[in-house]
């Protein structure tokens, strides 16, 4: 996912594409947060900013972008969904910053007015980390449970589980004898003798497939 959107002032979202970005208010009331100022370090006293601060979200969780705006600020800022942002038509905002969600400084970017060239980031010594993303989802092995012998012309009913995380996997069953008749997980034995039951799951999000076999007799 992405997400992009123009800042005006200090709480007038425009031009707003997506739902990763979103616009908070202290709960004291008001538009903009008092923040500390996130680019001195140390210093005898504390000196603290007005800043416009945005929720930004995804499945791997939440993280807070700050501007240090004003009345008169305009910006574009795009979002590629992975938290890692671009900055456009900066307009008297010169500083912004990306907090976890308790406002632990992450990093923080110099706009143009300071650096004088393209926007700089800069990561602080002992800055915390971005929230990491979701567990690969695993998908290692299927099995297939259910008699192993049944009369000529019994339908037999048969089970599937599989291990791992993967949440997508579809099943299909088959018999090594052509004149059995399988339905999803239900085999009608038409034939004596023996014949093999292969189990076949497939995962999408994982991208691999896994097999298991049973040796049913029939009589």
């Amino acid at each position: 996912m992405s997400d992009s959107l123009v800042l005006t002032g200090v709480k007038d979202v425009r031009k707003h594409t997506g739902t990763e970005m979103l616009r908070r208010n202290p709960k004291g009331g008001g538009d903009t947060f008092h923040l500390k100022r996130w680019w001195v370090e140390g210093g005898i006293s504390t000196v603290y900013v007005d800043a416009t601060v945005f929720d930004v979200t995804t499945a791997s969780g939440t993280v807070k972008l700050a501007l240090a705006t004003s009345m008169s600020t305009n910006v574009r800022i795009d979002h590629d969904g992975s938290f890692n942002f671009s900055f456009f038509g900066i307009n008297e905002v010169s500083r912004a910053a990306l907090f976890t969600e308790t406002f632990e400084i992450i990093e923080h970017y110099v706009f143009p007015a300071i650096s004088g060239g393209k926007v700089m980031t800069v990561i602080p010594a002992g800055a915390a980390s971005r929230p990491s993303s979701a567990p690969a989802k695993t998908f290692t092995s299927v099995t297939l449970t259910g008699t192993a012998s049944a009369t000529d012309g019994d339908t037999e009913s048969y089970t599937a589980a599989k291990a791992g995380t993967a949440t997508d996997v579809a099943y299909v069953l088959t018999s090594s004898v052509a004149n059995d008749v399988v339905s999803n997980l239900n085999v009608n034995f038409n034939t004596t003798g023996d014949r093999t039951l292969t189990l076949t799951g497939t995962s999408a999000e994982v991208g691999t497939s896994k097999t298991d076999t049973l040796v049913v007799t029939i009589s």
